[in-house]
């Protein structure tokens, strides 16, 4: 999972994972997260929330800061997941103006990806 860590450091080589705003925990719950039984919100909807894929276990990279997301930085964070043999990659980034595939490095790396077999989601706002 590609994420933003947006106010959680001020210096790139810091080794945190932490993010201020949580969207990339979030994101990771929806994925695999594990059955909570008796789960509801302020009593309404209640039963059994869970993970798309409870098993799955989850390999996340920080590539970007609260001074924005690098495309060098992102670019590294899919070769990282391709170097480690993720099964599919999640990218939480936010979004913006649509993208320009030929220089997007979520275009690029998401092509990448899939030429190893790996297949890549994300959501643009």
């Amino acid at each position: 999972m590609l994420y933003s860590s947006q106010g959680s450091s001020k210096d790139r080589n810091t080794p945190c994972a932490g993010a201020a705003e949580g969207h990339g925990t979030h994101t990771a719950s929806t994925i695999a997260g594990t059955s909570i039984v008796g789960a509801n919100f302020y009593g309404l909807a209640k039963g059994t929330a869970r993970g798309g894929v409870p098993s799955a276990r989850i390999a996340m990279y920080k590539v970007c800061t609260e001074f924005g997301c690098s495309s060098m930085d992102i670019l590294a964070g899919f070769d990282d997941a391709i170097d480690d043999g993720v099964d599919l990659i999640s990218i939480s980034l936010g979004g913006g103006a649509g993208p320009d595939y030929f220089s997007d490095p979520i275009a690029i790396g998401t092509f990448h990806a899939t030429q190893k077999d790996i297949h890549s989601l994300f959501c643009w706002e």
